[in-house]
């Protein structure tokens, strides 16, 4: 008997919003199947009613969601598909909009959809030749609090080989405080033709905490280089200049040489190769840190339609190699693991949740304390986003860390609220 109350209440649902679409009251369709999609999304002719509605009302990353849940059940429904290209085409993604497109075409579809189609293929041509060039910018304000601005140690005391107790000053453990972080971005991409340009982009980022001023940092990041896009492929080849300040004087600035190269083998998989070679280089005092950066990684991201969810997972390894005298325990290599998803549950709302994991391993033995230091380091964060208007939106998220070091002093926990 539930089972028969449950068809029977999927068809009353899609008989309704099926009437309300037939009568072209998009807006109404598309309000009635906000409330039904938790129940019935995943069914093909729901999914596409409302997949319609969305576009029509004005919300086509909806109708994405809706319509690409539809064509993972049924891939030969070139009705979605059609609508799918027209809700990329709406958002500006006409390269999606175009494969699409010419995938409706090669169905040989009615006469009259033939030439609804080409009007939109010559719009996205000619719209081609015009968009050249990107820009880019965001900027965002974040207030929060943390648990240990410092990444120090808690603990109060040291025992040094040497036989000394070490007394540890307060600005050497961990510090509490409230903060205020200003972060902004901007890139610039210009293709010198259809597969080929070159990118520019600069990140600021400046975080002051309320009390202990000493460890605020300031950030400066440029790169700009080549880039290559053809059939679902990229290759993008980086110049990297990085500026790091802590408590307004300069720390460390590092200079390198990038590479990334991604391929999206279906709308929802995508597989990237990157690899880094860079030089950091300390102010004079700090110079004994000094090191040769070597990095390369994989990451694999899926894209899950039907659930409004994206998946990425990661893995690096990279070596530091020191490169003053005295600096041998400054040299280390380390191999970590990231994973993120993104979730959608609603129109406008984002939950984000991002776990990394890393194990390093110092090259030689630590003057000070005698061994070779090995550090586990973990992380986890969870974010939810609203979009209040497309170039506002509101974040409130949690972060923790914490690393774990043969070396007691290095040993410390770490969370942040924004």
């Amino acid at each position: 008997m539930v089972l028969a109350g449950s068809i029977t209440s999927y068809v009353l649902a899609a008989e309704s919003l099926e009437a309300l679409v037939g009568s072209g009251q998009y807006q109404a369709a598309y309000e009635l199947a906000l409330t039904q999609e938790a129940e019935l999304a995943g069914e093909p002719e729901f999914d596409f009613l409302f997949g319609l509605s969305a576009l029509e009302s004005g919300h086509p990353q909806q109708a994405i969601f809706a319509l690409e849940r539809v064509i993972a059940v049924v891939p030969e429904d070139h009705r979605a598909r059609l609508e799918l290209a027209r809700a990329y085409f709406v958002l500006g993604n006409f390269e999606k909009a175009e494969s699409l497109f010419n995938a409706v075409l090669a169905s040989d579809p009615p006469p009259k959809v033939k030439q609804n189609v080409q009007l939109f293929l010559d719009e996205i041509h000619g719209l081609s030749k015009k968009r050249d060039h990107f820009l880019s910018a965001n900027a965002e304000l974040r207030l929060g609090y943390d648990t240990n601005v410092n990444s120090a140690t808690a603990i109060y005391d040291v025992f040094l080989p040497i036989g000394i107790l070490l007394h540890l000053s307060e600005n050497s453990r961990e510090l509490d405080d409230t903060f205020a972080e200003i972060n902004a971005s901007a890139s610039y991409v210009k293709l010198l033709r259809k597969d080929m340009g070159y990118f520019l982009s600069a990140s600021f980022s400046d975080r002051h905490n309320s009390t202990y001023n000493l460890f605020d940092t300031r950030f400066v990041g440029l790169n700009g280089g080549y880039l290559y896009q053809s059939r679902g492929q990229s290759l993008r080849i980086p110049l990297q200049i990085q500026y790091l300040e802590i408590a307004r004087y300069h720390f460390r600035t590092s200079t390198g040489l990038g590479l990334e190269w991604s391929m999206a083998p279906t709308r929802a998989a995508q597989f990237v190769f990157f690899g880094q070679w860079a030089m950091l280089r300390h102010t004079e005092v700090e110079k004994v840190r000094d090191v040769d950066l070597g990095l390369l990684g994989f990451g694999v991201s899926r894209e899950i339609f039907r659930a409004n969810t994206m998946l990425n997972l990661s893995v690096f390894h990279a070596v530091e190699s020191p490169q003053e005298t005295g600096g041998s325990h400054f040299g280390r290599s380390y191999t970590g693991l990231r994973l993120s998803a993104v979730w959608r549950p609603f129109p406008l709302h984002e939950l984000l949740f991002g776990a990394a994991t890393q194990t390093s391993q110092h090259d030689s033995v630590h003057p000070t304390f005698g061994e070779t230091r090995e550090d586990d380091y973990s992380q986890v964060a969870l974010d939810w986003m609203w979009l209040l208007r497309p170039r506002w939106r509101l974040n409130v998220g949690i972060a923790y860390y914490a690393v774990d070091s043969n070396i007691e002093i290095y040993t410390y926990q770490r969370s942040s609220d924004i």
